[in-house]
């Protein structure tokens, strides 16, 4: 299996760090830095009815029901379903208002109880989430069902496709992305471990296409893999990144591969998150300690790169907001209350939106839940 792996991952990795790609049968996208625009005004690259959802930061009996991040995000029949793994520990489900309605699973022992839920999942029509060796599976309204065990190997994140489930894969001689079969039976695992540096867990590793499509990526490399059958990935995105890009390879053939990387990672052009629907691809990146953003229209053709400290965002009103998900044409981006209410205070002008926004603002705890916009662009 290591050769085969061994084998797979040189291809995957020569597809990943060409130079050019006029000879592959692959979409791609072409990041150059210096296309920079040093002042971006958010308003200017969507429509204006964007959708603002406060997120409940109380139950029914006055309970407070606090998360702080989002780290999986699904809308399935007009609910939000919401996977905080480090603070909330279990799925929130809110309504499309942002009304509290349910938790799915609990924290303490039984039926139902989480050791870690670390990911999760609506799978023909139940609630799989993932816990430390084992699937919990949950019926939409909150009742538990069942309990899956996982023996070949132990996952951190995964994805249903077609003839199975991908995993990214947790320890240190666990392949990085492993198939299973739908009774959760290891079948094949590419992109072996190397180092801590490279196996870092990513944001969004694994997520659908606008078809459908299972997708895979990886730490430091630029070709995103379709999860088709169980036999290897296939290249689905390469992202070019020109004057910044990383040679895996060489990387991996370095004296001090720990070491190479781990300065890779500032050095290059380092993929932190990516969102599609099927006009937009959003990219989110680092270089240099920079974060930056990448935004292409497949309508228009059009690109719009910047450094995300130079956004001038009158949308949420923060500077650090972020996509966690689609729905449909529309991105999800997740705001902090605090920085939502400090950017409507220093705000020196006024649009119907911004007057919505500063409407609802009154009911904002800033300690409380994210809020979520619903955007969506138009260049």
């Amino acid at each position: 299996m290591y050769n085969k792996n061994a084998f797979f991952l040189l291809i995957l990795v020569v597809l990943g760090c060409q130079s050019s790609n006029q000879d592959l049968d692959l979409n791609s996208l072409s990041v150059d830095l210096t296309q920079e625009k040093t002042e971006v005004n958010f308003s200017q690259l969507v429509k204006t009815d964007v959708d603002i959802i406060p997120l409940d930061n109380y139950d029914e009996s006055e309970t407070p029901i606090f998360f702080r991040d989002i780290h999986k995000f699904r809308y399935y029949k007009n609910e939000f379903y919401i996977l905080d793994f480090i603070y909330g520990r279990r799925v929130f489900v809110f309504d499309k208002n942002g009304k509290f309605q349910r938790f799915i699973g609990h924290n303490s022992e039984g039926p139902g109880g989480f050791k870690q839920a670390m990911d999760f999942d609506i799978v023909n029509g139940q609630v799989k989430v993932l816990d430390y060796g084992r699937f919990l599976n949950f019926e939409p309204n909150g009742d538990y069902l069942s309990m899956d065990k996982i023996d070949d190997f132990v996952g951190e994140k995964f994805i249903k496709y077609n003839e199975g489930y991908a995993f990214i894969g947790a320890g240190r001689d666990a392949d990085n992305l492993v198939l299973s079969t739908n009774e959760f039976q290891k079948e094949n695992s590419f992109f072996p471990y190397h180092t801590r540096a490279l196996n870092v867990s990513l944001i969004n590793p694994m997520y659908y296409s606008p078809e459908g499509e299972a997708i895979y990526r990886r730490q430091l490399n630029d070709t995103l893999f379709k999860i088709t059958d169980f036999q290897r990935p296939v290249p689905y995105l390469y992202i070019d990144f020109q004057q910044k890009k990383s040679n895996i390879n060489e990387l991996l053939n370095s004296p001090d591969p720990e070491q190479a990387i781990a300065n890779a990672r500032s050095q290059y052009c380092n993929i932190f998150d990516f969102h599609e629907t099927k006009d937009y691809k959003y990219l989110a990146f680092f270089v240099e300690g920079e974060a930056w953003v990448y935004i292409y229209s497949n309508k228009s053709n059009k690109s719009v790169i910047y450094k995300r400290s130079n956004l001038i965002d009158e949308i949420t009103f923060d500077p650090r907001a972020v996509p966690v998900g689609v729905i449909g044409d529309k991105f999800v981006f997740r705001a902090n209350p605090q920085n939502v209410l400090a950017g409507i205070e220093s705000y020196q002008s006024t649009t119907p939106h911004f007057e919505k926004l500063k409407d609802l603002s009154d009911n904002l705890d800033q300690e409380g839940n994210p809020v979520l916009f619903l955007v969506e662009f138009d260049f």
